[in-house]
């Protein structure tokens, strides 16, 4: 996935039937891109903890996720 869009993402998780036993962590770039798109489509809104269809999003501050790759995270 090149660019990480709202609309990627929502795909991404119903694709993998991903539940919110899980978290995806992104590369701040993707991140800063995915929660711009997000603020687009939601008229400048953001809920805290920023979710999409329930599985939280974060950035990773790690320096262990690489660019536009998406990291699933264990929450359980």
């Amino acid at each position: 996935m090149e660019k990480i869009t709202y609309d990627g993402m929502r795909n991404f998780i119903i694709e993998n039937e991903l539940t919110d036993s899980v978290a995806i962590t992104l590369h701040p770039d993707n991140f800063d891109d995915l929660v711009m798109d997000y603020l687009d489509i939601n008229g400048n809104q953001i809920e805290r903890p920023f979710e999409i269809l329930g599985i939280e999003i974060l950035q990773d501050n790690t320096g262990g996720v690489t660019k536009s790759k998406i990291n699933l995270m264990n929450v359980v």
